[in-house]
């Protein structure tokens, strides 16, 4: 490595955090003294390097993030030509569970719904003779949640049973996103750009959900050797952390329910002292988020 830049890591635990990074949370359904803890604020002054490579190189994170969430939690029923929206509850779901959430949703039409573990779909039976329908009418709706697509309208003209198009995705989101609105921009970590948010965004890197809700998911990257350019410029003393679904349109802080989750950051900076590494930088004054 070059004699001038230095290896360094951070280590960032969000019961650390003293405050919030942000003012919002998806579905925050804990209490308001936790939002820091889903969406913290650190400051790091007693080093505060000069970052020119940034990399999450390990995670730790409880999966307890809801399988439906607000902002995308929504259809459409139609019957006898009268449009109903409908807002799934927000919560933790299984197939059987969610079937039986939406049959209570529907109970005054009657429509009665069922989860299939073989297919992985949701049949809607409506035993009446009136036309109905379910419609989703963007990607934030409950579309992917309920096998369907965005965008869709889905049609009987009088009783029958509409099963969802595509499998059902009632375990929630495969992968997360790590954001930070301080540090996301300065990270060459892109999306396309008909993804959320499009480019030059918080995100910051991609996690894999591999463990079902109650369990922990523990990431490692798989290229540490590999470092995102970061484009701090001369200090960089404080910052803020936030989880997102990977496949949600919102891309809004998710409600972490208090739990402790962590991570590690692997970054080269320039040496602050290269005659005499003993040196320490002095200690600085936190700049604050606005």
């Amino acid at each position: 490595m070059d004699p001038n830049i230095e290896y360094l890591e951070l280590a960032v635990d969000s019961w650390d955090s003293t405050s919030a990074g942000g003012q919002f949370w998806k579905n925050g359904t804990g209490p308001a003294d936790q939002l820091q803890f889903s969406w913290p604020k650190f400051y790091w002054t007693e080093k505060s390097p000069d970052i020119i490579a940034w990399k999450l190189i390990s995670a730790e994170i409880p999966n307890v993030f809801d399988t439906i969430t607000t902002g995308s939690n929504t259809f459409i029923m139609t019957v006898a030509g009268v449009p109903t929206t409908f807002t799934i509850p927000p919560a933790i779901y299984t197939g059987a569970t969610l079937a039986t959430a939406l049959t209570a949703l529907l109970v005054a039409y009657p429509i009665a719904v069922t989860y299939s573990a073989t297919t992985l779909r949701l049949s809607f039976v409506y035993a009446l003779a009136n036309p109905w329908s379910i419609t989703f009418t963007d990607r934030d709706t409950a579309y992917s949640t309920l096998g369907f697509l965005p965008a869709s309208t889905t049609s009987l003209a009088g009783a029958g049973t509409i099963v969802s198009t595509t499998v059902a995705n009632v375990t929630g989101p495969y992968y997360l996103y790590l954001n930070s609105r301080i540090m996301g921009p300065l990270i060459n970590f892109n999306l396309t750009d008909g993804s959320p948010d499009g480019t030059g965004t918080p995100q910051m890197a991609r996690v894999p959900i591999t463990v079902n809700k109650g369990e922990v998911i523990f990431y490692t990257d798989p290229t540490p050797e590999r470092y995102f350019d970061f484009f701090a410029g001369p200090k960089f003393e404080v910052f803020d952390l936030y989880w997102t679904v990977g496949s949600d349109q919102e891309q809004k802080p998710l409600d972490m329910k208090g739990v402790p989750w962590s991570v590690k950051f692997g970054m080269l900076a320039y040496r602050q002292a290269t005659s005499d590494l003993r040196v320490k930088p002095a200690k600085r004054t936190a700049n604050y988020l606005s």
